[in-house]
């Protein structure tokens, strides 16, 4: 049950679908763009619909395409969910494309979006945590109300070495990643909402939630990670980081993905994919006792309405500033 007293909080889904994770990984057979939405989506909507919880669900284009995905994206819109810009094609490498390119690819997932669910996405966030001044340049101009992507942790050298550790990829696919979860000075940006200072005017950002003062972090995938090692172990350290949110005054933004809710007993999902030790139904008992945690401390939403009780708030104004990104 959403609390209305609590203070503002927000959750997102990023619906990577299954070929994007076997690109990501070095899996060839990725080119048939085979799936699991048609699995993760009703248990997204189910664990949702138990608490009245509304979501930004972050879409990929290439899948609002596809016929058989129309009645899913329906589902999400007709359940109250906002539906978010998460690129054409998942490309964890965009932040690398010249200007034309990126905007090219946002602007085709959003026409397919568009066409599958009516709705017209105004939050965007980029494959893989993928950003650079182009893209927020093109966000801007595009009439974005926010960008969702920066995730502000110290282990993003960590995840992309045990991303690495556990792909197939060639030399070529190592290059295209290899500032793949961002580094350190990623790891340094706000924790609380901010702007972008672009010469276009500004545009504000909702960071992913790490673990406030350690920047650890808190995404439930990297929950069921440790969920696979010791369930009370990440029940804790989840629970650690909310009243560490509520005491410093971060307005968290969870973020999970269709894996959370996929386990070792469904046939498609490759078991090398994090936090597969255990089954669906496992997954699932430990998703609803994440968000009656979550809901049980603060007041969650999707992004887009949170975004608009910032109007008029004075938030922090943010150079872009980036490596330098080639093709």
């Amino acid at each position: 049950m959403i609390r209305p007293d609590a203070p503002p909080a927000t959750m997102s889904v990023d619906l990577d679908n299954l070929w994007a994770y076997m690109r990501s990984y070095g899996a060839e057979a990725w080119r048939t763009y085979p799936g699991f939405l048609h699995r993760a989506v009703p248990r997204l909507l189910d664990a949702t619909a138990r608490l009245g919880l509304r979501t930004t669900m972050f879409v990929v284009g290439r899948d609002a395409e596809q016929a058989d995905h129309r009645p899913l994206l329906e589902a999400i819109t007709g359940s109250g969910h906002e539906i978010g810009n998460h690129s054409y094609d998942h490309q964890p490498w965009l932040h690398r494309h010249p200007a034309d390119r990126i905007a090219d690819d946002i602007a085709r997932a959003e026409e397919a979006i568009g066409a599958a669910t009516g709705r017209r996405p105004v939050g965007f966030r980029g494959p893989a945590f993928s950003l650079s001044t182009a893209v927020l340049t093109t966000l801007k101009n595009r009439g974005y109300r926010y960008d969702a992507t920066t995730f502000p942790t110290v282990l993003g050298p960590l995840a992309r070495a045990y991303h690495r550790a556990t792909s197939r990829l060639d030399a070529e696919a190592r290059r295209r990643q290899d500032g793949l979860f961002g580094g350190v000075r990623e790891g340094l940006r706000p924790l609380r909402p901010y702007r972008w200072d672009l010469a276009g005017g500004p545009l504000v950002e909702v960071p992913v939630t790490t673990l406030p003062l350690l920047r650890l972090p808190v995404h439930a995938t990297y929950l069921n990670f440790l969920a696979d090692r010791s369930p009370g172990l990440a029940r804790a350290y989840f629970r650690t980081t909310l009243r560490l949110c509520r005491a410093s005054r971060v307005s968290p933004s969870l973020l999970l993905h269709a894996t959370d809710v996929l386990g070792r007993d469904d046939p498609e999902v490759p078991a090398y994919l994090p936090g597969m030790r255990r089954s669906a139904a496992d997954k699932g008992r430990f998703l609803h006792e994440l968000l009656d945690d979550y809901c049980g401390a603060f007041r969650v939403g999707p992004l887009g309405e949170f975004v608009d009780g910032l109007a008029g708030a004075e938030l922090p104004l943010v150079t872009p500033r980036f490596a330098e990104a080639g093709p």
